[in-house]
């Protein structure tokens, strides 16, 4: 029986135990989470009898494991560095899900970035843990295209059920005592997203309008709350204008930012490379854009031109 034990967050570490907890002669001995007590995975170890360890807490019970046979960490959707003491117990057995295509998308929130860079592919990887972040050796990975229509939300998803898949068969590898294949990463390749810099949700719009709607979808999580940043449009009159959704229409000899049409379907505005997008799905707050409130909002941009980000930074 080979022990694991498991270390995340969230719907990726919920996807790990459960490849776990259903694999033949695996076991899962403990499930290393934030805030233990109140954590929602807290309910899912305790149906299955884990130890739940808060993260502070991680070394001190890796210690108290290491006495056994031979067993593994996993780290799934885990936002901390884990220790160098900690991997010096496996030995080598610390492994990662990451979604992400490696070397190229190391770091928090790739998906996204995929979305906003143009990616017409994406995937899962699977790796050595490392004290550099997303640095191991790759023991697999899988890619997938990109949709036209996929969010960030919809492409998480994505990665999470191909994740599920190629875990399972890392697992069953593991368990059957098969050496998993290592491949070094190219770290020339490589490039790190940090947290940081995937928060400012304003759009520029001197980008073309691929750019400006692919940042819109990437940032689309709903119904849930995005984990990095959501499209909004300049704060005016007492709206904060969140933007979900817009389709690319028409040209324009319009700067960049001007709202050239005001329709049912949503306003319509000009984008750096001339052409023009419409912003079909919008809310303030809780409640979606009407026609009318839309109205209201463009009475307050001076001059119908929305500024974004690049000259408000200026």
């Amino acid at each position: 029986m080979v022990w694991f034990v498991v270390i995340g967050e969230g719907r990726p570490a919920r996807a790990v135990l459960d490849v776990i907890i259903a694999a033949p002669n695996a076991t899962a001995e403990a499930l290393v989470i934030a805030d233990a007590e109140r954590n929602p995975l807290a309910e899912c170890a305790g149906r299955q009898a884990l130890a739940m360890v808060d993260t502070r807490d991680l070394l001190g019970e890796c210690r108290r494991l290491a006495g056994r046979s031979e067993g593994w960490l996993v780290s799934a959707n885990s936002t901390i560095i884990i220790p160098r003491e900690v991997l010096e117990l496996f030995e080598g057995r610390s492994l990662n899900l990451h979604p992400g295509l490696l070397p190229e998308y190391a770091g928090l929130h790739t998906h996204q970035w995929a979305i906003r860079n143009g990616e017409r592919e994406f995937g899962v990887t699977v790796h050595r843990v490392e004290p550099q972040i997303d640095a191991g050796a790759i023991v697999g990975q899988v890619r997938f295209p990109i949709s036209p229509e996929d969010t960030g939300l919809s492409l998480f998803s994505r990665c999470l059920t191909a994740g599920r898949e190629l875990f399972s068969r890392i697992i069953a590898q593991i368990t059957r005592g098969e050496a998993l294949t290592d491949v070094p990463q190219d770290l020339a390749r490589r490039r790190l997203y940090r947290h940081r810099d995937a928060l400012d949700g304003r759009i520029d719009w001197n980008e073309s309008a691929v750019r400006i709607t692919d940042f819109i979808r990437a940032g689309n999580y709903e119904p849930f709350a995005s984990p990095s940043y959501v499209a909004r449009l300049d704060r005016m009159g007492g709206f904060d204008v969140e933007v979900l959704r817009a389709t690319r229409e028409g040209v324009s000899t319009a700067c960049p930012g001007a709202v050239v049409d005001v329709s049912a379907a949503g306003p319509l505005i000009t984008c750096g490379d001339g052409a023009t997008i419409r912003i079909v799905k919008a809310r303030h707050g809780r409640e979606a854009m009407s026609t009318e409130r839309w109205h209201e909002y463009i009475s307050h941009v001076p001059g119908g031109q929305l500024l974004g980000r690049s000259e408000t930074q200026a």
